[in-house]
């Protein structure tokens, strides 16, 4: 991480998240394809609860950012005790709050249906649905701070294997507990937040038991778990932002589809399968986005900032150079790949003209990603909250009520809004980064031996700082 030949590193960090992410989009898929088969109330019921969900996964997920960027600048530094205790803070300052939102998510999992406007026939499977899910969020939580520890000392490929037995257990469990098939009950829509919940708690007791063995590169022990004031005042200060930020995003994206109604349902449905094509294009970008995150924690905790610049602009020029050639392709097929999601004329031509705007922005979303990463490895998540909220509440949807209601663009006002949206956001965040203000780590310097009470001489102590 902190010598030698940096793009091979980069690439050796990114594939597994980028092939994390793929199996992560194959869950999804699979619990649509069964729950499809019970029919519209069964899909509907996942999809009105997402948004809720989603919003715990971005406090999970924030929280533990923290851990990856800790984790990393203390292995960089070589204070691998440090790292260990570090470790230990994430996982029980995580548990704790896993376990208040478990609490009150499956308390107020009914009420929040009604809130979010579910219909009579909605109300009763939506809430089951969300409520099992709040109920399995330790579950969820517990394999956030494994992907993330384990990321923070440049190990990519443990989660990976484990997401990936997930995911084969995911597929197994759907049909068995969503239709009863066997010696199992038959509990629909229930069986598939069951069968999400089990395969993801199995996998987290994996990971922690890798932790806590020592079979990886950290070593978690009791001792490490004691929560210390100030250590837990790092993981909120680092985590904070980067929960807000996701949250931001994810309460903007239920924003932006609501006003995507407006312009009828053709419009939503091109935006949907724009955004799940999207999401595999940047599938390349958000792999390197982490891989970056890793590497620049670890050179900063080695006090190799120039390092860290070379490994932030390789990440750049590699994720973009995947989504000059993502761009392209998606232009040239434009028509054909929505033609795969959906055989209607009008969301085919509505979806060809969303990629013939949105594709020339691949480059510059990729650049962001990379950015992103940066200010996460480096701790300094306030930024990367920044930049992310800039681009949805400070640019997008302010441009598409221009250009889409103002201007009277309707749906092409809404592509050029997306457009000048990830431009404007990559600008920004690109502009900050040349500042070079990322470049001071967060973790503090380690404490000088005394011997026998007095301080190391000063040329003893400039080695050790050395």
């Amino acid at each position: 991480m902190t010598s030698g030949p940096i793009t091979p590193a980069l690439l050796q960090l990114a594939w597994p998240v980028m092939l994390s992410n793929l199996f992560q989009t194959v869950y999804n898929l699979v619990d649509t394809l069964w729950l499809g088969r019970l029919g519209k109330v069964a899909v509907a019921a996942p999809t009105i609860a997402w948004p809720l969900v989603f919003l715990m996964i971005s406090l999970g997920a924030g929280v533990t950012i923290a851990g990856t960027a800790l984790v990393a600048q203390y292995t960089g530094a070589r204070r691998y005790e440090e790292a260990n205790r570090a470790a230990g803070q994430v996982f029980s300052f995580t548990a704790i709050l896993a376990l208040l939102l478990a609490a009150g998510g499956a308390l107020a999992a009914r009420p929040l249906m009604v809130l979010m406007g579910a219909g009579p026939d909605l109300i009763h499977p939506a809430s089951t649905y969300l409520r099992i899910i709040y109920l399995g969020i330790p579950a969820m939580f517990g394999m956030f701070i494994v992907t993330a520890l384990l990321n923070g000392i440049g190990d990519t490929v443990t989660p990976m294997k484990l997401m990936g037995v997930s995911v084969g257990l995911n597929i197994i469990l759907d049909p068995l507990l969503i239709f009863g098939w066997g010696p199992f009950p038959e509990w629909g829509i229930a069986g598939a937040a069951y069968a999400t919940v089990i395969s993801r708690g199995a996998i987290a007791v994996i990971g922690l038991w890798l932790l806590f063995s020592g079979r990886v590169g950290l070593h978690l022990r009791p001792r490490h778990l004691r929560l210390r004031a100030e250590t837990v005042r790092q993981i909120v200060v680092i985590g904070a932002p980067a929960s807000l930020g996701q949250s931001g995003t994810a309460i903007g994206f239920s924003i932006m589809t609501g006003i995507l109604a407006r312009f009828g349902t053709a419009v939503v449905s091109a935006f949907g399968i724009g955004n799940r094509v999207i999401s595999i294009a940047l599938m390349p970008a958000m792999g390197l986005g982490q891989a970056t995150a890793t590497m620049v924690g670890q050179n900063l905790g080695a006090e190799e900032p120039g390092r860290a610049t070379r490994v932030a602009w390789t990440g750049m020029g590699i994720s973009t150079g995947f989504l000059i050639l993502a761009a392209i392709a998606t232009y040239i097929l434009r028509a054909s790949i929505v033609h795969l999601f959906i055989a209607n004329p009008e969301v085919i031509g509505l979806g060809a003209r969303m990629f013939a705007v949105v594709a020339v922005a691949f480059p510059f979303m990729g650049i962001l990603q990379v950015v992103i990463g940066t200010y996460q490895g480096a701790g300094h998540t306030v930024y990367s909250m920044s930049f992310a909220l800039f681009r949805l509440w400070a640019l997008r949807i302010p441009l598409v009520y221009l250009l889409g209601f103002t201007w009277g663009m309707r749906a092409d006002g809404v592509w050029w809004a997306m457009f000048g949206s990830n431009l404007g956001a990559s600008i920004l965040a690109l502009g900050f980064f040349l500042t070079g203000n990322w470049k001071h780590r967060v973790i503090k310097e380690a404490p000088l031996p005394k011997a026998e009470g007095i301080a190391a001489e000063p040329a003893a102590r400039d080695l050790l700082q050395r």
